[in-house]
């Protein structure tokens, strides 16, 4: 049990004001919010040699590319994947391979300094990532047959087969079939040089990929198909999967709303002899220009936008200081959110019964695979601005937004941001961790139920169930390990904060062991973080340098368990006063949330404001509460 504090912290009020003139500040004048969506350079390199694929080279975007390459050069001579980390084997390579296209030589200190750091790590022969490999034998810088080959006949399988295209994970879906249909044709636009210098072993030599012993005789089948397809299927799955990518290209000309689905099909549908000057080529070339920015000078690729999820929580953020400025402000972004509301079926109906129309995406646009995250945020947001029965608009929304949710619920209880886990055969693991598949999880699962909380229906069968999903997985240190964010830190919170809006007591052993061990992961100078390398090492299970954003996750879901007049959350508190800039923002360079497991992280510029704001308006309303009684 935690020590009691008497009396408000101080400086909250102060910083709480701070923060919300800051968080007005960021809103857009249609009314939603979006932050930086900040990864590594993989999508300036990936950029490079997208272009150099599809024949159209830019030397002047080649250049930027390459400039913003170098300047994050680590001291070592590769590229982090993440803010302090090492040099990651298969980033560095796309690297140095982009900076190779856009003309610097081997010979150059910049480039020996990256060959030398990727032969340190293994060489490329080390790298065991084969879909993005395939990247690499599009320019004829690796062998296709080293990568495992998936045949767009996958799109000729009918949907209650144990393998077809919607037992995929919703997010990788069109990458799959994009990659099918190159594959299909294995072109090379040779890059025209060799990449021998990067190869560990002496003259080059290589390890042929993958390495186990089954997964090479998968590789050798699927190659053997590859080169003996049974020709009128082949005709009949070409055919299919292109109609099935033309229409699920989205409104604004991509595919799921981001930059690498929309590069995958592109590189697709030109394979198969899809014409770049063809409408719907057009439109997701030009899309891509989208994701563009210039950030203090440098060329940036900004691979997904995180909108709605920052839109959502920033709503909820308002709402809960109660201030009237901010919530005066984010009643424009309450319309915003009502008008992007997915309002036709998409992939996630295919396997779905009696499919109800009502989720969000994630991005600007992406009506074929809405998510449970996002779609759980909007309604605990728009339930903080107006509840039951104020708005008939917000009530039909949130209504049937809870229905779709439901309908996506797992078999087991528990919830994954997109469709329901169907994939029953081996390999769950290893293709969660490329992106491939997604299982449910705590932190989703614990989001969905805020929302079915906040919407009145904690006591409905699916609530119920999630709770009880919660529960089996807790791990017996009193955790929850999440998903799209790091990583036990973000899976407790946001299991507290579902099972506390169901009406699970603070005193119950679940929430008890939870909030025992956030406070066990308090840092010496008051705040919380979890690094990165808590996703593959259990020794940094809660562990990491204290972040404004993570600080926020652990103090929300203390303050929901009753524990707001703790001394852990006091000495939290202070840490997120005290690291306040001036202009009411914290600084945050390190990345706490994932899209892949192994190779892709990511930070938001908006979250580490919006999390301390929550914190400090829960903490507020919860003294507050105090007081009165």
């Amino acid at each position: 049990m935690t020590k009691d504090a008497t009396g408000p912290a101080p400086g909250v009020d102060q910083a709480l004001a701070l923060a919300l003139g800051a968080l007005r500040r960021c809103q857009d004048p249609a009314g939603y919010w979006k932050g930086e969506f900040v990864t590594s350079v993989l999508g300036e390199a990936a950029e490079v040699m997208f272009l150099h694929h599809l024949g159209t080279p830019d030397d002047e975007v080649s250049a930027a590319a390459a400039e913003t390459i170098l300047s994050e050069q680590t001291a070592t001579g590769g590229w982090a994947a993440y803010h302090k980390g090492p040099d990651a084997l298969l980033l560095s390579v796309f690297c140095y391979v982009a900076l190779r296209l856009a003309g610097h030589e081997p010979e150059e200190p910049a480039m020996r300094a990256a060959a030398a750091s990727i032969r340190r790590n293994g060489g490329i022969e080390a790298v065991d990532n084969p879909t993005m490999l395939a990247w690499l034998s599009l320019i004829g810088l690796w062998p296709w047959r080293d990568i495992p080959i998936i045949p767009p006949e996958i799109v000729l399988l009918p949907n209650w087969f144990p393998v077809n295209i919607f037992h995929v994970g919703a997010a990788a879906r069109g990458v799959l079939v994009g990659n099918s249909l190159f594959m299909a044709e294995r072109p090379v636009t040779p890059a025209g040089f060799g990449i021998g210098e990067l190869y560990a072993r002496s003259g080059g030599d290589r390890q042929r990929l993958p390495r186990s012993a089954g997964a090479r005789i998968v590789t050798g089948l699927s190659h053997w198909y590859a080169d003996h397809p049974i020709r009128f299927l082949r005709r009949r799955a070409v055919k299919k999967a292109a109609k099935w990518l033309f229409s699920t290209q989205e409104r604004d000309g991509s595919w799921g709303g981001n930059w690498p689905q929309t590069a995958n099909v592109l590189l697709g549908l030109k394979a198969v002899g899809c014409p770049q000057d063809h409408s719907v080529f057009r439109r997701g070339l030009a899309s891509l220009d989208d994701y563009v920015v210039t950030k203090d000078g440098q060329h940036r690729v900004e691979m997904w936008t995180s909108v709605v999820m920052d839109t959502a929580l920033a709503v909820s953020a308002a709402g809960m200081s109660g201030d009237p400025d901010t919530r005066a402000a984010a009643e424009k972004a309450v319309r915003w959110l009502l008008d992007n509301q997915v309002t036709e079926l998409g992939d996630w109906a295919v396997l779905t019964k009696d499919p109800v129309i009502g989720g969000w995406p994630y991005e600007f646009t992406n009506n074929a695979n809405p998510d449970a995250d996002d779609t759980s945020w909007a309604v605990a947001a728009l339930r903080r601005l107006h509840p039951r029965g104020a708005d008939a608009e917000v009530d039909d929304a949130c209504e049937r937004a809870c229905q779709w949710m439901i309908s996506q619920q797992c078999d087991d209880g528990g919830w994954a941001a997109f469709e329901p886990l169907r994939w029953k055969l081996p390999g769950r693991d290893a293709l969660a961790r490329i992106g491939f598949l997604e299982a449910p999880s705590a932190d989703v699962t614990g989001h969905v139920l805020e929302a079915l909380g906040a919407n009145g229906q904690a006591d409905t069968p699916a609530a119920r169930r999630g709770v009880e999903w919660l529960r089996r997985n807790q791990h017996q240190d009193g955790s929850w390990p999440g998903w799209w964010a790091c990583y036990h830190l973000h899976g407790t919170s946001a299991a507290v904060t579902g099972l506390t809006a169901c009406g699970v007591p603070g005193t119950d052993p679940a929430v008890t062991r939870a909030c025992d061990w956030i406070v066990a992961h308090q840092q010496a100078d008051g705040g919380w973080g979890e690094d990165i390398r808590a996703l593959h090492d259990p020794e940094w299970h809660g562990r990491g340098e204290s972040t404004p954003s993570q600080t926020g996750w652990a103090l929300i879901a203390l303050i929901a368990a009753g524990r707001a007049d703790s001394e852990p959350v006091r000495t939290g508190l202070d840490f997120l006063v005290r690291t306040q800039r001036a202009d009411g923002d914290w600084d945050e360079p390190w990345h706490t949330w994932v899209v892949h497991h192994d190779s892709f992280y990511w930070r938001d510029s908006m979250l580490r404001l919006i999390y301390p704001i929550m914190a400090l308006s829960g903490y507020t309303a919860a003294v507050s509460g105090s007081e009165q009684r």
